[in-house]
């Protein structure tokens, strides 16, 4: 299941930060570890495995896997990366506690003949789809290196300082500018890439039956290609798959209700095609940090 933080809830824990200039078919893993890791290609080449997809990483590479998630990486013989780890928790309550010290690591395979995949994926702010402020990280993305390296030089040079009170607190800021600097990046690179009619038309088709249960099905009938085609390119153009657009959209259509309706948490979940109350309540409070009923209150008052 695809995992959420509100911005509101970060405060993240980092546990370590370093850079290292790996030696030619130098590797690590296939491993997991207890924390999360953003693994940064500063410079060189390699490959990189994450639950068996493999990836080439390449300068601006930045590669995301939570816990206990099936990671491994080669650097190229001719010109081996330099990399930058992070490990860390999204939030201080959810740090990691069944190691007494040090970082938990811990050999490990994926077979993709016979495992199933986690979902790797981590959802920051509003899912709503028409905010501006939700950041999806996945396997990997390209970023900027000369923008982005600085970043993590920093987090590297913060976290191998003395102990002092504040390190923690710095090194915390620091991520959160860094989490905040790839949304803004994401921003400038979708404002240089215009959303296609097609894509642009099933998004506002998704958007109308918000109150509905999703149906895949769907893609392949209001257009002329297989669903999952659509949903590949819906990927690429917006960011996010067709399904978490909808859901999406079902979650700005609740805020709608609870805001500007007097219907019962009952019949909104109803209208919803949410099932319970129970499965409302939870759905909506993992996606937004509230309880549907603590969000009408907020949202009333001035």
């Amino acid at each position: 299941m695809l995992d959420h933080k509100p911005w509101q809830s970060l405060a993240p824990f980092v546990h370590y930060a370093n850079r290292l200039q790996c030696l030619p078919d130098f590797a690590f893993g296939p491993r997991i570890i207890e924390e999360h890791q953003f693994i940064f290609v500063a410079a060189g080449k390699g490959t990189a495995w994450i639950q068996g997809d493999r990836y080439d990483a390449t300068p601006g590479g930045l590669f995301y896997y939570g816990p206990d998630t099936v990671h491994h990486f080669i650097a190229d013989e001719a010109d081996p990366f330099l990399l930058y780890g992070l490990h860390f928790s999204w939030v201080l309550d959810q740090a990691p506690s069944r190691r007494d010290s040090g970082l938990y690591i811990r050999e490990a395979k994926f077979d993709p003949a016979t495992d199933t995949k986690k979902d790797n994926r981590m959802l920051v702010g509003d899912v709503h789809a028409q905010s501006p402020d939700s950041l999806l990280i996945g396997d990997v993305r390209q970023l900027p290196p000369h923008q982005f390296e600085p970043r993590f030089i920093r987090l590297a040079e913060v976290y191998s300082m003395e102990e002092r009170a504040f390190k923690q607190p710095l090194l915390s800021g620091l991520l959160l500018e860094l989490i905040a600097a790839i949304k803004q990046h994401e921003e400038r690179e979708k404002a240089s890439k215009p959303v296609s009619p097609l894509i642009t038309a099933l998004s506002k088709k998704l958007a109308e039956h918000a109150h509905e249960r999703y149906n895949h099905s769907w893609l392949g009938e209001w257009s002329a290609y297989h669903p999952d085609h659509i949903a590949r390119l819906f990927r690429s153009e917006l960011g996010m798959t067709p399904h978490d657009y909808f859901m999406a959209c079902k979650l700005g259509l609740a805020k709608e209700m609870l805001t500007h309706s007097e219907l019962s948490l009952l019949a909104i979940a109803d209208e919803l095609g949410a099932g319970t109350i129970h499965n409302f309540t939870k759905w909506f409070k993992q996606h937004t940090g509230f309880p549907p009923g603590r969000f009408r209150k907020q949202s009333r008052f001035i």
